[in-house]
């Protein structure tokens, strides 16, 4: 069965969705298989339903500590925890949990999440010192010299470890850097294995190249490329406007682009008194870089609304900050847009995601991640750089999120956009056990 991101803007019967809520998803997944027998069911409900029936083990994945685990867990990793924390942190929205089988249960990345957010468990600064002044560095040279470049060459990897689909055909989407005008140029795909049975054109808002293959067994599949990216001083246009010819970024595109009544009032509370276009879309980035905290997440593909999620919940990782910060901008009638792919430092690469805003006809970044984190650190230098400015430790592979993936059917791991790669074996999607790797092979300022 083929689902779409859109399946999940049709809200779940209430029945299902009081089940789900409770956290009995046994529950749950029988409801679902009740409703699906009824005849003459509304085609966009059906679909909705074969859809949560997927995401519910996905769910249940994410939620795996006992309240007693998280403790113990805690007490190892963190020299400073004392026993009945775990409870003020929870009731602070520190750390994610979930009802499930009726239990309360802590969210896997609970450990990943206690470093970021949990403040009273560190020893010393809340730091990176080396990523950050890799940052520092690249604003003062891009200050110095108006213009930076680098030649970048990195390989994706993804392997299906042991031999439990042996025999069954397997589809690859692997990540692909894209032309971006003024950025990201000079594509050029240097190794394949096994060989690609199709690349996406230059012009695929998710680019990717695509692998399919009878598997035998610790099959892995891997993709080599290079690219030139750039970055210039961006300044403020003299004359603001909204261009014409953009209004697809002005519009809905559920479910997480959604112009909800709470995002709506939000939009006019953060731009009250802001007359210009640039002056909201600042508006908004400061708001959300000061009041949205970063944390990491369960899979996008279990929210429902990526974007209300991060403005009810004041927290989120930099898909979630991105996602907001293009709905506020849209409800406002400024064009938005998505753009991901990696963050890139002579040394690795992972995953990463950030805005971009138009004004006058041209297209301005906004990292509200990057922008964020250098708000908690106190360095406004940088945030106020990540509004409008980016940098070269980047790979850019989408310029739009949610949108289907060459030749895949099932439901995607991260809906939102291609970062890592994507499996599907025989019409199953595989969410985890797969491992994938990225490695920067050289990076290079030119």
């Amino acid at each position: 069965m083929t689902y779409s991101i859109n399946d999940l803007a049709t809200p779940l019967p209430e029945a299902v969705a009081n089940a789900i809520a409770y956290g009995d998803l046994l529950f749950a997944s029988s409801l679902i298989a009740s409703w699906l027998s009824r005849d003459g069911l509304p085609s966009d409900l059906r679909l909705r339903l074969e859809l949560e029936q997927v995401l519910i083990q996905r769910r249940k994945n994410h939620y795996i500590y006992t309240p007693d685990e998280a403790e113990r867990l805690l007490e190892k990793r963190f020299p400073l925890y004392r026993k009945g924390m775990l409870e003020a942190f929870i009731r602070d929205g520190l750390l994610d949990w979930n009802y499930v089988d009726g239990r309360m249960m802590l969210e896997a990345t609970l450990l990943d999440n206690a470093a970021k957010r949990c403040d009273v468990l560190l020893e010393g600064p809340r730091v990176n010192d080396e990523d950050l002044q890799l940052r520092d560095d690249f604003i003062a040279r891009l200050e110095a010299e108006g213009c930076v470049k680098a030649r970048v060459s990195a390989r994706i990897s993804l392997r299906i470890p042991g031999d439990g689909f042996k025999g069954m055909r397997a589809h690859v989407n692997l990540p692909l850097a894209r032309p971006v005008d003024g950025r990201q140029y000079d594509i050029a795909v240097e190794e394949a294995t096994p060989s690609p049975v199709s690349i996406d054109d230059e012009t695929g808002v998710m680019r990717t190249a695509v692998f399919e293959k009878v598997l035998e067994g610790d099959d892995e599949f891997s993709l080599t490329f290079s690219y030139t990216i750039e970055e210039r001083l961006r300044r403020r246009p003299e004359k603001e406007f909204v261009a014409q010819g953009l209004d697809k970024y002005l519009c809905q595109q559920l479910p997480h682009i959604a112009f909800t009544p709470y995002l709506r009032s939000l939009a006019g509370r953060i731009t009250a008194g802001k007359a210009s276009p640039w002056d909201k879309a600042e508006a908004i980035y400061d708001w959300i870089t000061s009041h949205v905290r970063y944390s990491f997440v369960r899979h996008y593909s279990t929210i429902d609304c990526v974007s209300e999620y991060g403005a009810l919940n004041l927290k989120g990782d930099c898909g979630i900050q991105a996602m907001l910060f293009i709905t506020l901008c849209r409800i406002v009638g400024i064009p938005a847009r998505w753009q991901s792919g990696w963050y890139v430092t002579p040394k690795e690469a992972g995953g990463h995601d950030w805005a971009e805003f138009n004004v006058s006809g041209q297209w301005y970044t906004a990292d509200c991640s990057f922008g964020g984190g250098a708000y908690v650190q106190g360095n406004e230098k940088r945030r106020r750089h990540y509004f409008a400015g980016l940098d070269t430790l980047r790979m850019i592979a989408n310029c739009a999120c949610c949108q289907p993936l060459t030749g895949m059917s099932g439901y995607p791991r991260d809906p939102s956009d291609n970062q890592y790669g994507e499996v599907e074996v025989d019409g199953h999607v595989l969410v985890d056990d797969l491992d994938r790797r990225i490695e920067v092979l050289s990076y290079e300022f030119i």
